[in-house]
Parts: structure tokens; C-alpha cells; sequence
């Protein structure tokens, strides 16, 4: 299988995601076409080497190299001989977290974590490279902090990084994650088939399931669909507004509701805050 790379690469705007302990490296494409790291001041940290770097991510510079052919006046040629490009990663100190020589069919990072794939099952690893989260698992999606989203024999579930099942892997579906304002508690939306419900971090419901679908949570409340029209719960599932918007979700710290060509804008109780015409500039455009 060819190796891929979840990443940003060279030709993209960075990202300034991680405060670093280590001076920043930044990318530089030499007159040869290969790609070294250099500091601000254009020390020379690692040689051009590369054909792909990236920019700091979480802390990290995914590389990769492959063999090209040449043309008859000796200039190399900008594609890849197919099957021969590798990748890896480097810290900000140059050094190789995992070298040109893995044997992984794809190397990402996200949300600070390093996940790596092979047989089309993904895993997380450290900064050693030592497994921290097996590789077994069909789709690994981390959050905030140490929480992975997680797929395993078709089946959704949260583990962290510890791979200690937090959320058991019951659910077709898991989504809508709302992380309470001490981020020591979250609540997520699951699916069983056409039921719905949510659960917090130990698995427990919150909302048992049901044929009403959910839609966003807050810390208190929830916006359900049915028959193609939206409004917003309670956690009794004790309507608040209505089900006769034509759309709904949440606006930031607000939740937005549209309905003839009115936008309306709830606090995440559902009291009414405004609301405007569709396309209207002011956002309070409407008098009650």
C-alpha cells in the first residue's frame, strides 16, 4: 500500500498551534527541489533532503523522500517512481520521533496526539514511537485532552489515551461532543439505528434513546429534529422551543434558529435574545 500523510504541507499557510520549548524550524526549498529545516536566523539545522516538510504541528514536522528519475541533461524530475516515497516525523530539535524506515501506511497527527495506520487499522504512538494506543482500531479520532473518539468491529465508542474504554463501543454512531465549562465532564449524542441519545463520560445515559433525533447539545439542553423541522429540549425531553424551525444549530455561544425568512437567536436555555431578516447586516434588524 502507498504510503499517505495526514498533513499540511510546505505549499500552505502554518500552523501556530504549540508554544515550543525548542527554537521554531521552518521549511526551505533549495534550487535542487529538496526541502531542509532552517532556524529564523537561517541556521542550517538539517540539510535539503526532503521532497514534502511541514510546517510545526502540535509540536511536530512531518517529512517524506522518495527516488525520481532523471532526465537526459541530469536534472531530476519533479514526480515520484511510484511506491518509493516514505514519511516520518521530526521534533523541533531535528531529531527523528519516526525515521524514513517505519513500516506504516500512514502517519498523522491530531489534536497533539501521533496516529499511525497499518492494515488499515490505526493506533496511537509517543514521542519514542512506543505504542500507546494499539493498532487495532478501524477509526481513531482524538478530542480534547486525552479523549479518543473510536471505532472498533463496526461499533463506536471513547476511549483515552490509557486505550481504558470510557464510552462502550455499542453505538453506530457517536457525535455532537459538548465538554462542560471544567472540561472534567462531557456529554455526546448517540446512535443506535433510528434511536437516538446521549450519554456522558462513563457511558451513563443522559437522555435515554429515542425515535426523536438530536441534533447539538448544550449543558442543558438539546436541539432534536423530526419530520425535517427543528427545535430544542430539555434533558426531560420537555420542549422549550417548539418543533417549527426549517433550521437549527449552535451560533457560538448562542443557538440559531430560521424559520419564513427570520433568523432567531436563543441563549443555550432557549430565551429569545433577537432576531433579524435572513441576510440582514444588523443583527437586530426585528422589534418584537
Amino acid at each position: 500500500m502507498k504510503k499517505t500523510i495526514l498533513s499540511i504541507l510546505l505549499s500552505v499557510p502554518c500552523l501556530w498551534v504549540n508554544a515550543q520549548k525548542y527554537n521554531e524550524l521552518y521549511p526551505q526549498k533549495k534550487a535542487n527541489g529538496y526541502i531542509g529545516y532552517y532556524l529564523s536566523d537561517g541556521t542550517n539545522v538539517i540539510p535539503p533532503q526532503f521532497c514534502s516538510a511541514t510546517y510545526n504541528t502540535d509540536g511536530y514536522y512531518l517529512v517524506s523522500k522518495a527516488e525520481h528519475e532523471y532526465n537526459e541533461a541530469g536534472r531530476r524530475k519533479e514526480e515520484h517512481i511510484p511506491g518509493t516515497e516514505k514519511y516520518g516525523i521530526l521534533n523541533s530539535k531535528g531529531e527523528w520521533v519516526i525515521g524514513l524506515d517505519n513500516t506504516y501506511s500512514s502517519i498523522g497527527i491530531s489534536s497533539g496526539f501521533i496516529k499511525v495506520t497499518k492494515n488499515d487499522l490505526s493506533g496511537i504512538v509517543n514521542d519514542k514511537n512506543e505504542i500507546l494506543i494499539p493498532i487495532e482500531y478501524e477509526q481513531l479520532d482524538p478530542m480534547y485532552s486525552t479523549l479518543i473518539s473510536a471505532k472498533k468491529n463496526g461499533k463506536e465508542g471513547i476511549i483515552d489515551i490509557q486505550n481504558k474504554t470510557l464510552v462502550p463501543f455499542l453505538y453506530d454512531t457517536i457525535y455532537g461532543f459538548h465538554f462542560m465549562n471544567d472540561k472534567n465532564q462531557f456529554y455526546s449524542i448517540v446512535r443506535i439505528g433510528d434511536q437516538y441519545g446521549v450519554v456522558d463520560k462513563n457511558g451513563k445515559y443522559v437522555i435515554k434513546l429515542s425515535d426523536v433525533e438530536l441534533v447539538s447539545l448544550t449543558d442543558t439542553t438539546v436541539i432534536i429534529r423530526k419530520n425535517g423541522l427543528f427545535g430544542l429540549s430539555d434533558f426531560q425531553m420537555k420542549t422549550i422551543i417548539p418543533l417549527e424551525y426549517n433550521d437549527a444549530y449552535l451560533y457560538g455561544q448562542e443557538l440559531f434558529f430560521q424559520k419564513d425568512n427570520v433568523n432567531y437567536y436563543f441563549s443555550p436555555i432557549g430565551k429569545l435574545l433577537r432576531k433579524e431578516k435572513a441576510g440582514s447586516e444588523k443583527e437586530n434588524g426585528l422589534k418584537d
